[in-house]
């Protein structure tokens, strides 16, 4: 099994809808409500795409990007893309894969709950 770096937990604060050809891009931003033990403030955008025709889609492909602004004054920016996958009535499972610039090759698992407006899971050495 691999290294667990952290587990975390994200507050939804906002998203954006756009049109690219026959399909929906969202993008939702997320935040930390206080200073997280690794990657301190930290602020995240997720990107999903649906296609017009497909709406109620049970699985798709998503990513992130994002930075912690820890208390010394540096920061972590991490980039990740994915997979989502519905996982219950209004909840998504999440796998991402990608970097960060303080562990290098990272993955993540985790879920998005609508009912609760978080973002909750788990990052691991890749």
């Amino acid at each position: 099994m691999s290294e667990k770096i952290s587990d975390f937990e994200l507050k939804f604060q906002s998203s954006s809808q756009r049109q690219d050809g026959d399909n929906l891009v969202v993008d939702v931003n997320w935040a930390t409500e206080s200073d997280h033990e690794i990657y301190g403030a930290a602020f995240v955008t997720t990107t999903f795409t649906h296609n017009i025709n497909d709406p109620d889609a049970e699985s798709g492909e998503i990513s992130m990007a994002g930075q912690g602004m820890l208390t010394d004054g540096t920061r972590i920016i991490g980039l990740k893309k994915g997979t989502w996958q519905k996982d219950g009535n209004h909840r998504i499972k999440i796998t991402l894969r990608g970097r960060d610039s303080r562990d290098g090759e990272v993955y993540s698992e985790s879920h998005m709950a609508l009912e609760t407006l978080t973002w909750s899971g788990t990052v691991y050495k890749a």
